[in-house]
């Protein structure tokens, strides 16, 4: 046994650790076993009965430190052999070490740390030696007198008896993909060579979305220089980073990078003087610095990069959206406005995409809200995104900096208004509650007419197909959807004979798992009561339909709503009974159209409006639109004003 002695000051030792960085101390030890020729790295955490990490294990397969050479190697800071040989002394990899720094980091997981090494002494003989240190005197390394051994050449660091919360920081989900990212080029480089975190393989070629390389050319003093860059996106993970490298591709620095947050990535600079010019980055990125020159050059083509990028996957989204029929445009822009209107959106839409819903119907919703919201307020646009999306900070300042760069000015187009919506909301909310609007609000004259024209009340899905028709020309409209026509002539009857008489058919715009969606609405005014007639009416209209056998043989969904202000007794408790969800009255098995689905429901006023309110809710902080009674009365002058007689809206100003 022996005891080497370091040849700095413990305070500095302890100031090299980097104690509060343990996942660079891991990746050191990586790096070393690499630097060794390892094939295999292997990272073990181990941790307390509440799963808090008190040690880290890493095992190598390399050639081991041999015994005469472990007193130069934990002697000294600095003086390595490694920037010498720059390639490692078996199989001539490129060599990640220089300082010999690297085994201090060591302190950063354990307060005992020790080395287990077997290696081949310069007689050939395969002999065992162990290191070891304690925090308490990070100057000291003990070691063992080498012994004789069987085992295979390799080292395993173990590091133990630390409670640090630092040492949680290896629990981070992101952690595989950080080490991932530092050890990319090399491992795509070294197919033979495996790396393995706490269970799970280092496998950066599995991650890889996309990647690119470039030469990169930059002036410093009067003097040209020449680098390359390799630029990998990530599929999945929030690693953002540039890792300077000497000419072989091997990481001397690593710097966090805030270009481009809608990606994830690493760049990697390939210099080979850089191993020269280790922390100089430190300095400041100014062009005065070569380091700071060749900071500059990275930057722009890391710019440049991601630009192209957008611009590609701009395109492509847009046509995954065009084909699941969820783009918020139909056909061809006809004028400069539109193409403008347009582009604007493309990025915006693309630049959040990853907070896109990917199934169809919230998808299509909320595009048509984003496009809705970047016609009337732009400059409210992010704050809006952040109400419906939950952007990260990173993300939300990404996208104010895309919306300065972006010109909104031509594409302000109020089409279908979101203010307007709010205000009708509070309109019909008034005409329906209030008590002196109430009497004079009628179902047909009124409240049918407007809703005709304000169908989205119902559901951003549909699409108007008949008004006031009969059971006959809903299922006339529900085969014209199939593209058919009824052969058979005879009027649909209810079961009393009589012909019914719908006030509203709508029809989603899209189909739904293969099958057509229809809503069919009894409109009752607000002073009506609903009582089991208004019940059976409703009823009576849905088993016309699941009776007839002309609505046989198609795949849909049929729902019938009842829509009323208030209900007795007897319809309240159809509305809630036990195993269905609240509002659904009748739901009939039908075994012999299994792709058929028909439900009742009584939906009240108070339901629809407060869900219509729930969509809209995104939006209100953003626009920054709280309607008014006389915005709502406003509104209704101005859209409505045909249909609503001029008594109503005068008397309900003094209401």
């Amino acid at each position: 046994m022996s005891t080497i002695q370091l040849e700095a000051a413990s305070d500095h030792v302890r100031q090299l650790a980097y104690e509060s960085q343990p996942v660079k101390a891991v990746l050191e030890l990586i790096w070393n076993g690499l630097d060794a020729d390892a094939h295999h790295v292997n990272v073990t955490l181990q941790r307390d009965d509440m799963e808090a990490v008190i040690g880290v294990v890493v095992e190598d397969d390399g050639h081991g430190i041999k015994p005469e050479e472990c007193a130069r190697d934990f002697g000294r800071i600095g003086g390595s052999w490694k920037p010498l040989a720059r390639r490692s002394q078996g199989e001539g990899r490129p060599l990640h070490g220089a300082s010999g720094q690297g085994r201090l980091r060591a302190f950063a997981l354990g307060a005992q740390v020790r080395w287990i090494t077997a290696a081949d002494n310069t007689a050939g003989q395969r002999m065992q030696s162990v290191i070891s240190a304690s925090y308490t005197d990070r100057s000291t390394f003990d070691l063992s007198d080498p012994l004789p051994t069987s085992e295979p050449t390799g080292t395993r660091f173990e590091a133990s008896g630390k409670q640090s919360s630092y040492l949680n920081q290896l629990s981070a989900e992101v952690v595989p993909a950080t080490i991932a990212a530092a050890l990319a080029p090399y491992l795509i480089a070294h197919q033979d060579v495996a790396v393995t975190f706490d269970g799970i393989p280092v496998r950066p070629q599995d991650n890889i979305d996309n990647e690119a390389e470039y030469e990169l050319s930059f002036e410093h003093g009067g003097a040209p220089h020449a680098a390359s860059m390799r630029i990998i996106e990530w599929r999945d993970g929030k690693e953002r980073s540039l890792h300077l490298c000497d000419g072989a591709g091997v990481p001397v620095d690593e710097l966090p990078m805030s270009i481009a947050s809608d990606f994830t990535y690493s760049a990697y600079v390939m210099w080979p003087p850089m191993a020269e010019h280790r922390h100089e980055w430190l300095l400041g990125d100014s062009d005065e610095t070569l380091v700071g020159a060749l900071l500059a050059a990275a930057r722009g083509q890391l710019d440049d990069h991601f630009e192209a990028r957008r611009a590609a996957q701009r395109r492509k989204l847009v046509v995954e959206w065009k084909e699941k029929q969820t783009y918020p445009y139909e056909g061809d822009a006809t004028s400069d406005v539109d193409k403008a209107e347009r582009a604007a959106f493309d990025v915006v839409a693309t630049a959040i995409r990853r907070h896109i819903p990917r199934e169809a119907r919230k998808q299509k919703l909320t595009l048509g809200l984003l496009r809705d919201s970047l016609q009337h307020r732009p400059g409210e646009l992010t704050r809006a995104l952040d109400e419906i999306l939950g952007l990260p900070n990173d993300e939300r300042e990404q996208l104010d900096r895309l919306l300065e760069r972006t010109s909104l000015s031509r594409v302000i187009r109020a089409s279908a208004s979101v203010t307007d919506r709010l205000d009708f909301i509070a309109a019909l909310e008034h005409l329906v509650f209030d008590p002196e609007a109430s009497k004079l609000t009628r179902e047909r004259e009124h409240l049918h007419r407007m809703l005709e024209r304000e169908l989205w009340v119902f559901g951003e899905q549909y699409n108007m197909m008949i008004s006031e028709r009969s059971l006959t020309a809903v299922l006339d409209r529900h085969l014209h959807i199939l593209g058919r026509t009824r052969d058979n002539k005879t009027a649909v009857r209810k079961l009393d004979g009589k012909v019914g008489r719908v006030d509203l058919l709508l029809s989603a715009a899209a189909t739904e798992h293969d099958r057509n969606r229809h809503l069919v609405i009894e409109l009752k005014a607000p002073d009506i009561v609903a009582t089991w007639a208004e019940l059976k009416q409703i009823k009576d209209y849905a088993k016309a339909v699941y009776q007839d056998a002309r609505f046989a043989n198609t795949a849909a969904v049929w729902d019938f709503w009842l829509v009323t202000a208030e209900m007795d007794d007897d319809v309240q408790q159809e509305t809630s009974q036990r195993h269905r969800p609240r509002g659904l009255v009748h739901e009939p098995d039908l075994p012999d159209r299994r792709d058929t689905s028909v439900r009742v429901w009584v939906r009240t006023w108070n339901e629809i409006i407060e869900d219509a309110k729930h969509r809209l809710s995104y939006f209100r902080n953003g626009l920054d639109h709280d309607p008014s009674l006389e915005h709502a009365l406003d509104y209704l002058r101005r859209q409505h004003g045909d249909v609503i007689p001029l008594d109503l809206l005068s008397g309900s100003e003094g209401a």
